[in-house]
């Protein structure tokens, strides 16, 4: 015989499950690797294991997402992609990827949690000093084979300088992003700003994060 719980006590459990899922871990780890601007690449590793408390407001990125390893958790696509995010990101990026697949976005690859110190200034030795927007799992990186990192690039062209990824072919590519692609529209509304469409001298074709950068 089913024993019968009443909706209190229904409540009262489903609301301390509620709490425990909010609560942060006791400890921090990741591993991450430093830009190094003179060499333009990433020249060495560290890694951090420490009481969470202890987390410093470099740690403290976006969307309340840190670089621990403790707070990402793996997003699974309907067209098998697997990737990495932020716990409370991730659902948000599911759901935008989804409906992009949906619309006929073609989605081949997604890059998300990566800690790298590859922002803010440099120091005495080159090396960057902030964390990325994939440090935190707050960021994703689609179809990258198709959407390069392009430098000397106010506005596309033809003389962009490709620095990372695979060549941006608008148009002739289904895969390389443009403004009027699903991922772009999707992620927006989920709060995930595009790199194509970022200020400066660099546009990110891959890149989507709450900044665009």
């Amino acid at each position: 015989m089913l024993a019968i719980v009443p909706i209190a006590i229904l409540s009262a459990l489903v609301n301390l499950t509620a709490l425990a899922a909010d609560k942060p871990p006791a400890n921090c780890r990741y591993t991450y690797t430093v830009w190094n601007v003179g060499a333009r690449k990433s020249i060495r590793r560290g890694s951090v294991s420490k009481p969470y408390a202890e987390l410093t407001d470099k740690e403290k990125g976006p969307l309340g997402c840190t670089p621990c390893a403790e707070d990402q958790a793996e997003v699974a696509l309907s067209n098998g992609i697997k990737f990495t995010a932020c716990r409370k990101a991730g659902d948000a990026i599911k759901r935008a990827l989804e409906a992009s697949l949906a619309q006929g976005q073609p989605i081949r690859s997604v890059v998300g949690y990566r800690p790298q110190v590859s922002r803010g200034p440099a120091d005495r030795k080159g090396d960057r000093t902030e964390l990325s927007n994939h440090s935190f799992g707050a960021a994703v990186d689609v179809n990258e084979e198709h959407n390069g990192l392009y430098e000397n690039c106010l506005a596309w062209s033809k003389t962009c300088a490709l620095r990372k990824g695979g060549p941006y072919r608008p148009g002739a590519d289904p895969m390389s992003l443009t403004d009027g692609s699903p991922a772009v529209s999707e992620l927006k509304k989920a709060g995930f700003l595009w790199g194509g469409r970022i200020a400066g001298r660099q546009k990110d074709f891959m890149h989507f994060s709450p900044t665009g950068y």
